[in-house]
């Protein structure tokens, strides 16, 4: 699939930007009232599974062609490139020069991950969990359900309501989803949704201290109608010094499945690899 080239410098300094504004955690403010009762909980779960059957029906692979902009104090900058997402957690983006050759490249399926430098000739393969430690990304939003995150629609896996509450401005509603917790894995995710057109609104990942690590919003552009659609315009905002990204996505193509093989990245010979266990 063809998509708009950038240069190496505008590439490098936008994932590096990413990775360092996952360093620290913005304020949180309040965004609903008090939490909804038992019954009112237990129908706000049952709409969560109606929702969850319905996009079963619909397809869990896609790619298209990404643009992504970062906007912070330091500077502006963007990049484009190629996309491809499988559920649950599978992500490969591919960034290209005017010649078509690859300059930069990222796969990871929430457990393990590959990272290609052209630039550097280097070949990074290992443990999203060493990944996220190394560059203090918290493990919750690394081994995050992706495929949900950037295409505004629920997790696959099994979704238990731990609160919910009536957001305060709207008619929406958030709801506290019970996380896996381990040694490293801390924060909590908050979903909203609006009940009646049964569509998902923004995610919120916040840290055991309340404060925001990201904030996931969409826009009002989306390709296909729901249950199905994806969201063509992703908002990633809540991050330090007020910095924001903003992803837009174009020529998107939703099919049954990818393979396993179809997230691999080939290593060029002239490649030296490290492995970070």
């Amino acid at each position: 699939m063809p998509c708009e080239k950038s240069s190496f410098s505008t590439i490098n300094f936008s994932i590096y930007c990413i990775l360092f504004c996952l360093l620290f955690s913005g304020c949180a403010q309040k965004r609903w009232n008090d939490v909804l009762s038992d019954e009112e909980n237990r129908n706000i779960q049952n709409i969560l599974l109606a929702m969850q059957q319905q996009e079963q029906q619909c397809f869990q692979s896609y790619d298209a062609d990404m643009k992504m902009f970062w906007k912070s104090p330091i500077g502006d900058n963007a990049v484009a490139g190629y996309l491809a997402l499988n559920t649950p957690s599978s992500v490969k983006y591919i960034v290209s020069n005017p010649l078509g050759q690859t300059v930069f490249a990222f796969s990871g399926n929430g457990k393990t991950f590959q990272i290609l430098n052209a630039i550097k000739r280097q070949h990074i393969r290992g443990n999203v969990r060493s990944l996220a430690i190394r560059n203090r990304i918290p493990l919750i939003l690394a081994q995050g359900d992706w495929f949900a995150y950037l295409s505004g629609r629920l997790p696959i896996r099994n979704l238990i309501v731990e609160e919910s509450a009536k957001d305060n401005s709207d008619k929406s509603i958030w709801l506290k989803l019970i996380t896996a917790k381990g040694p490293y894995t801390t924060g909590s995710i908050h979903l909203q949704i609006d009940p009646d057109k049964k569509e998902v609104l923004s995610y919120l990942f916040l840290d055991d201290s309340g404060d925001v690590i990201a904030d996931i919003r969409y826009g009002a552009r989306k390709e296909g109608n729901t249950p199905c659609g994806v969201q063509r315009e992703i908002q990633i905002t809540g991050l330090p010094w007020g910095a924001a990204i903003r992803i837009e996505l174009e020529n998107i193509s939703g099919f049954n499945q990818f393979n396993k093989t179809d997230f691999s990245l080939p290593v060029p010979a002239s490649f030296n690899t490290q492995l970070w266990p």
